[in-house]
């Protein structure tokens, strides 16, 4: 089949989940093209390794040996001769470049038979919109989070044109309510590359010595001795940081061994997280920057950008390195950072509500809602009980024990979502939609 793939091609996110579909689909045989938000193509690539590996009195040969080591890693991906960057003629969701590739002007007399596309609502509503009626022509699949319940009736016009894929069974429920018709499910994997490290299986960070244990992870990363609690997301204000710091304020000052990590990038669409760490006891201004105040028990990795940020390797050894994770997020469409570190064996405090409940499962501690709230898309977020949720907290990071049942269930759990299912689940979904050729 000619699939087009349009979806986020990060190396995190959204992007993942798209890489791990069209590289699968790929590897069965069918024809993928893909229009690519958050990819700079190869000379981008190349360009932002040099840049990275551009510090100060570095030699020459160090930065001609990150862009071959980019270079090699490019032309080992079987997706790159497909992918197009969205922002190849100036709109970043390369809306002016679905027409294109849809009447087979973007590569050249290549048609697709079917339209994959992963996005939420309002970005789908948007391509529809913006498209010149060029998905009318050909079958259309929406892979789409429903991040929250209640959706406004106005975002039906979007599944009366392309045929919705729901993330999750709460996703599900909320599509088959407001459509008042059935909805294919079909969850998100967990990547191979995620696994508890041992010395029969170690781990690298950033390429250098082999990692073997939870303390040699601490170690790589700076952290020994400390009880780890991390979280992997955007500063978005979904994500909800500001709950976030509210929550470990009590437990960072009864426990002084206590480490709190967002591995993210500190400033982002929701605001400075230098802002909220300003506002937290124990913290201090270091210089008169913006981003100049530290916090001896929070730190920001900063690894993590719209496009690529730590390689998986390394962000199995981060959260091989973490005792319990904890999220204040609102709402999940899935839950993809949560999978991740079950999958490691991290237990996970979060809030019981959306997709959320399905993907931590026994792994974790689910709290209530305090209330919801309704968001800009006019849907419902879920805002934590910060004063539950701490008490969770507390309690996991004074038993060791039960951290270590938690992230035993949430394995056990989580071994359950297969990127490998996904596939064979969306190729049968494309190829009944689409006639054989006789």
């Amino acid at each position: 089949m000619k699939l087009l793939l349009i979806s986020d091609a990060a190396h995190t996110g959204f992007g993942r989940v798209g890489r791990e579909l069209a590289t699968r689909l790929l590897a069965k045989g069918h024809e993928v093209r893909w229009i690519a938000i958050n990819w700079r193509g190869i000379d981008g690539e190349l360009t932002a390794a040099l840049a990275k590996a551009n510090v100060p009195d570095a030699p020459l040969d160090a930065l001609f040996e990150a862009a071959e080591r980019r270079l090699a890693e490019l032309r080992d991906d079987p997706l790159t001769e497909w992918m197009i960057p969205a922002n190849l003629r100036g709109n970043e969701m390369g809306h002016n470049l679905t027409a294109p590739a849809v009447l087979g002007m973007l590569w050249r007399g290549w048609r697709p038979e079917a339209v994959f596309i992963i996005a939420d609502p309002l970005a789908m509503l948007e391509r529809l919109l913006t498209d010149a009626g060029a998905l009318f022509k050909v079958p259309v699949w929406n892979y789409v989070p429903i991040e929250g319940g209640g959706l406004a009736p106005q975002f039906g016009l979007v599944w009366q044109h392309a045929r919705p894929v729901a993330m999750s069974e709460f996703g599900q429920r909320e599509l088959e309510t407001l459509l008042g018709r059935s909805v294919v499910l079909v969850p998100h994997g967990v990547s191979e590359t995620f696994w508890p490290v041992t010395f029969a299986r170690p781990g690298r960070w950033q390429g250098h010595r082999p990692v073997t244990s939870q303390d040699d992870a601490k170690a790589a990363l700076g952290w020994s001795g400390r009880t780890v609690i991390l979280r992997v997301d955007r500063h978005i204000r979904r994500k909800n940081y500001a709950d976030w710091f509210r929550v470990l304020r009590s437990i960072l000052a009864a426990h002084p061994e206590v480490l709190a990590v967002a591995h993210c990038r500190p400033i982002d669409e929701e605001g400075s997280l230098w802002d909220l760490l300003s506002r937290e006891p124990g913290a201090e201004r270091t210089d008169a920057s913006l981003t100049g105040w530290r916090h001896p028990q929070i730190e920001f990795t900063a690894a993590t950008d719209t496009w690529r940020g730590l390689d998986d390797a390394s962000l199995n050894v981060l959260y091989n390195a973490a005792d319990l994770m904890l999220t204040t997020s609102m709402a999940e469409g899935f839950g993809l950072t949560q999978a991740e570190a079950l999958s490691v064996g991290v237990p996970v405090v979060a809030t019981d509500y959306s997709a959320i409940p399905e993907v931590v499962g026994p792994g974790g501690i689910l709290v209530p809602p305090r209330d919801l709230v309704t968001n800009q898309y006019a849907h419902e977020w879920a805002l934590p009980d910060v004063t539950a949720m701490s008490a969770a907290v507390e309690r996991l990071v004074s038993r060791p024990a039960e951290r270590r049942e938690l992230g035993d269930a949430g394995r056990r759990h989580v071994a359950r979502f297969s990127w490998a299912a996904a596939a064979d689940a969306f190729e049968q979904l494309l190829t009944e939609a689409v006639p054989v050729a006789v």
